[in-house]
């Protein structure tokens, strides 16, 4: 979702980067941000997970210029790609206002292009974000490996329609900022014609749920670890007790009865991500607020 300051005169839109595992989504991203033309980016945050990361940062492209005198601010985000963290990717895509679909031409990817490319656009429509609408680019990324995908086979299976196509080697530097550029200017096409990509007949969102239980697919990279108790559903701790005086303090772990098994590690792994992830994004939010705060406070001397 669009963000609008007028105090500070800047628009901020939200890039996501999503694709199936070790598909290029980070190097994407770490290549634009050492380019040594940019400026006026943030600081890169990084939440690792066990065989993917999550990466976010923001800048303000110049060359964007403004839209309605309201300067330009981008803000890049990649999503884990193994259904295994698929809480986290739902929590990412959140208020998205574009995204680029990272794919692996490697032929033997077929698959996992496919399963993650639906499920992208199951979360955008849990997320109220209609798949039709939102701006998105292709990127056919790893084509300089052999036994790749020609494009027209890709396009025959990935469907992409009248969405921009990049091929791309992420690893090189290839096809890394004309996929961007790409992005940004579908962005800002839909902000200028008004493009309502909200989908109206969904739910409201509500808070996400941070306790899913963690699963796994077969096409998924990496061999993350499993929990072995099957369906046994984990019971809740008990509520805590109330506190005569709301400014109170509990010094007792609230997780010290809690015994962490080898089986149940891989669930316990995952809320981690997810608080990590929550925590990221609060990060996010105060240091532009005080960066908000700054500016204003300059302007009112």
């Amino acid at each position: 979702m669009v963000l609008i300051n007028k105090a500070i005169n800047e628009v901020t839109v939200k890039l996501v980067y999503y694709g199936p595992g070790l598909c290029g989504k980070t190097t994407n991203l770490e290549k634009i941000y050492a380019n040594p033309k940019l400026e006026n980016k943030g600081k890169m945050i990084s939440m690792s997970t066990e065989t993917d990361r999550t990466l976010f940062f923001d800048f303000m492209p110049m060359e964007l210029g403004t839209i309605a005198g309201q300067k330009v601010r981008v803000q890049l985000y990649t999503v884990p790609g193994q259904v295994f963290y698929d809480a986290t990717r739902k929590l990412v895509l959140r208020g998205a206002d574009g995204v680029v679909f990272v794919a692996d031409s490697q032929a033997s990817m077929k698959d996992s292009n496919l399963d993650s490319l639906n499920n992208l656009k199951n979360n955008l429509r849990i997320n109220r974000i209609d798949p039709e609408k939102v701006a998105i680019v292709y990127q056919y990324n790893k084509r300089d490996l052999p036994n790749v995908s020609s494009v027209e086979e890709m396009n025959a299976y990935m469907k992409p329609g009248n969405a921009p196509v990049v091929e791309a080697s992420a690893i090189t530097g290839v096809g890394v900022t004309a996929t961007f550029r790409a992005a940004v200017a579908r962005i800002l096409d839909n902000l200028k014609a008004n493009v309502d990509t909200v989908l109206h007949d969904q739910a409201p969102l509500t808070a996400p749920d941070m306790s899913q239980r963690s699963g796994v697919a077969a096409h998924s990279a990496g061999v993350p670890k499993l929990s072995m108790r099957g369906d046994v559903p984990v019971p809740p701790p008990p509520p805590p007790a109330p506190l005569d005086n709301p400014f109170d303090t509990v010094d007792e772990d609230p997780f010290a009865h809690v015994d962490v098994t080898v089986d149940d590690r891989a669930e316990w792994e995952e809320l981690l991500a997810n608080a990590r992830a929550v925590v990221a994004s609060l990060e996010t939010a105060l240091e532009r607020a005080r960066e908000t705060e700054r500016k204003l406070a300059a302007r009112l001397m």
